[in-house]
This record gives structure tokens, C-alpha cells and sequence, in this order.
């Protein structure tokens, strides 16, 4: 049986991530610099979900890119999780994200937050099965079905915005 590898990313990895991070639409990708970047400034909050086969070979399966915030330690934000889709129902995004926040409680943090696109109805359920409450604190609107913030991220760019109180 494959064995599943919960790791923090290194500098070296960031190619590795930005070519799986192509096959996890409609996640958006980013320019392999903004990889580069968190692989070396953020390691301790960036982790890759690797399965090994009986021959020890390491396949990247998934990554979760996560930092804390630097304005108030109490906040932590994940960027970025994406899960191989033919990995998808293993277990390996509720790992990634049950490392980051072990991590993050333990740099004092009280409150996660992160981002989706109303359309990735997939990582809707996901992250409301993972405990995390939508658009906490936002005035929303009703849009494609969901309770969104409309232009989030600028204009035509509505987001779910999700939230998750943490405690050690």
C-alpha cells in the first residue's frame, strides 16, 4: 500500500508546485516566482502531501501555500490548497490543512481565513465540512446561488470568504 507523506515544502519545490497547481481548476494559478517566494520565505506554513509507492519513489499529490499574518499573529490565511484531482477523496487536503493549523496554533494563532470562487462549489463543501463559516462579518449578496462578497477581489471578482476559529 502507498504510504502518504505530510512534509514542509523547501526552496526546490516550487517547480513541483507550480506544475501540479495547473491541474486544480478552477483554483487560480500564480506565477512560479509567487511559488518560488513561499517556498523560501514560508516554509514553515507550506506543505506538500507526497504518496510513496513500495519502491520509495515520492509523487507530489497536493501542496497547501499558507503564511501568518503580519499584522496580527492571532490571523493566519491559506493562499492556496490544491489536491491532484486523481488523489481527490484520499484524505490529503483535510491533512494538509489539519498540519497548517497545528502549526499555526502554535505561533499563537486564533482565526484562519481563506478564499474560494462561488463556481468551486467542491471546495465550498470541503471547507464548511472542515468547520469553516462563510463571509463572517461581510455584507454579501446572492450570486449563482451562493452568498457571496460581490467584487472581492476587484471588479467581476465575487469570493467566498471563509473563516475558521482555532484553539490549541
Amino acid at each position: 500500500m502507498d504510504n502518504i507523506i505530510i512534509r514542509n515544502a523547501v526552496e526546490d519545490d516550487f517547480q513541483a508546485i507550480a506544475n501540479l497547481a495547473l491541474n486544480c481548476s478552477p483554483m487560480i494559478t500564480e506565477r512560479n516566482s509567487i511559488y518560488h517566494i513561499f517556498t523560501r520565505f514560508f516554509q514553515n506554513t507550506v506543505f506538500l502531501a507526497e504518496i510513496e509507492d513500495e519502491k520509495q519513489v515520492k509523487e507530489l499529490a497536493g501542496f497547501l501555500i499558507g503564511f501568518m499574518s503580519q499584522k496580527n499573529k492571532e490571523d493566519a490565511y491559506i493562499h492556496l490548497l490544491c489536491v491532484h484531482p486523481s488523489c481527490r477523496g484520499m484524505g490529503l487536503g483535510t491533512d494538509l490543512i489539519k498540519k497548517f493549523l497545528k502549526v499555526v496554533i502554535k505561533m499563537g494563532c486564533k482565526r484562519v481565513y481563506l478564499i474560494t470562487k462561488p463556481v468551486n462549489k467542491t471546495a465550498i463543501d470541503f471547507y464548511t465540512k472542515m468547520g469553516f463559516k462563510k463571509n463572517h462579518g461581510y455584507k454579501t449578496n446572492i450570486i449563482g446561488g451562493e452568498e457571496v462578497i460581490k467584487d472581492y477581489n476587484g471588479k467581476g471578482e465575487d469570493m467566498i470568504v471563509f473563516q475558521k476559529i482555532i484553539s490549541d
